[in-house]
C-alpha cells in the first residue's frame, strides 16, 4: 500500500514498513523508560574525568553513556514533546526506508549525535531525544529534495514530505521544552543549542552522502 511503503522502492523483508511498528516502539521505549526510571536516569554515567572536551581520549563508558542519554529525559513534558517531534519524521522515514531502516537510523543517530555533543564542555551532561530528532530531521529534508527528481517524483511523497517539512520547521521554532515552551518565527531551537546544530550538521553530511551514493548507483544500473 502506498501509505505504508514508497512505491519507488523494491520491497524486501529488510526495507518493508511493518505498519509503523518502528516508530511506535521508539516512542513507547522513551515514555516507558521515563515512567519506570524517572528523570535523568542516565545522567550520572557521563561523569568521567577528562571527558567533555575536544582533546579527551575515547572513554568506553562515556561512549555508552552518550548513546543512552538520548533515551533519558528531564520530565514528562520533555519526553512527550520529543516524541511528538519524532513521530512525524519517524513515520516519514519508516515509509521510505522500512521499519528496520528507521530503527537503524535511530540507533546510529543516537550514537553519532551523542558523540558530537559530549566532546564539548558546554553540553557534556545533556540528555533527551532531541539531538537524535535533529539528526533525523536532516535525513528527512535531504530525502525529500532528492525525491523531487523526475524519476522519483510522486504525488503522495510530495504531499507527505511537504507536511513533514512544515512540522519540522515548527519543531525548530520551539523555545524551551523542559519547563515550558514558546514559539519563535525563526528556528531558535536549532541555532541556539550546540547539541541540536551539531547533530543536524552530522545528519546533513550523512544524508547528502547517502543520497549521492544512491543516485550514482541508480545511474550505473541504468547504463548497464
Amino acid at each position: 500500500m502506498k501509505f505504508f511503503d514508497d512505491k519507488h522502492k523494491s520491497l524486501k523483508w529488510w526495507n518493508r514498513n511493518y505498519f509503523y511498528i518502528g516508530t511506535i516502539v521508539v516512542i513507547l521505549i522513551n515514555i516507558l523508560l521515563f515512567v519506570k526510571l524517572g528523570d535523568g536516569w542516565n545522567s550520572e554515567i557521563i561523569s568521567v574525568d577528562g571527558a567533555g572536551h575536544w582533546g579527551a581520549p575515547l572513554y568506553f563508558n562515556a561512549t555508552i553513556a552518550s548513546f543512552f542519554n538520548a533515551f533519558s529525559h528531564a520530565n514528562l513534558q520533555h519526553v512527550l514533546l520529543n516524541m511528538l517531534s519524532f513521530s512525524f519524521c519517524g513515520i516519514y522515514l519508516e515509509r521510505k526506508t522500512g521499519t528496520l531502516g528507521l530503527l537503524g537510523f535511530v540507533i546510529f543517530g543516537a550514537y553519532v549525535s551523542g558523540m558530537a555533543v559530549t566532546c564539548n564542555n558546554l553540553s557534556v551532561f545533556w540528555h533527551g531525544f532531541s539531538c537524535v530528532n535533529y539528526f533525523l530531521f536532516a535525513n528527512v529534508i535531504f530525502d525529500f529534495f532528492f525525491s523531487l527528481r523526475k524519476e522519483k517524483r510522486d504525488k503522495t511523497n510530495i504531499i507527505l514530505g511537504s507536511i513533514v517539512l512544515v512540522l519540522i520547521y515548527v519543531a525548530m521554532c520551539f523555545c524551551g521544552g523542559v519547563s515550558g515552551f514558546e514559539f519563535k518565527i525563526y528556528p531558535y531551537d536549532l541555532i541556539y543549542n550546540m547539541g541540536h546544530y551539531s547533530s543536524f550538521l552530522i545528519g546533513c553530511i550523512i544524508a547528502l552522502f547517502k543520497n549521492i551514493v544512491e543516485l550514482t548507483v541508480e545511474k550505473s544500473v541504468k547504463i548497464l
